[in-house]
């Protein structure tokens, strides 16, 4: 499974303004960007969200490891340093 494949579940599962799927080693890198992620949220819950569509991938072992960073678009703004609009 590629970096695409990952991204393409994402975006067609969830409601996700922006999705950023890297690969290092066996280790998939995601940052989700989406309206869905509420202030107040707890990572956990995030986590959760993003799991979901992938979790059949995870256990029959096409993905072995996922680092995720889950932003609302104005956490993701602040985050790259960018002023909110």
């Amino acid at each position: 499974m590629d970096v695409d494949d990952i991204k393409n579940i994402l975006l067609k599962n969830l409601a996700l303004d922006e999705a950023y799927v890297s690969l290092y080693k066996d280790n998939y890198q995601i940052i989700a960007v989406s309206h869905i992620f509420y202030d107040g949220m707890t990572e956990l819950e995030r986590h959760k969200i993003i799991y979901a569509p992938l979790m059949k991938y995870i256990l029959n072992n096409e993905i072995h490891s996922i680092s995720i960073q889950a932003f609302n678009p104005q956490e993701w703004n602040k985050k790259r340093g960018l002023c909110d609009v």
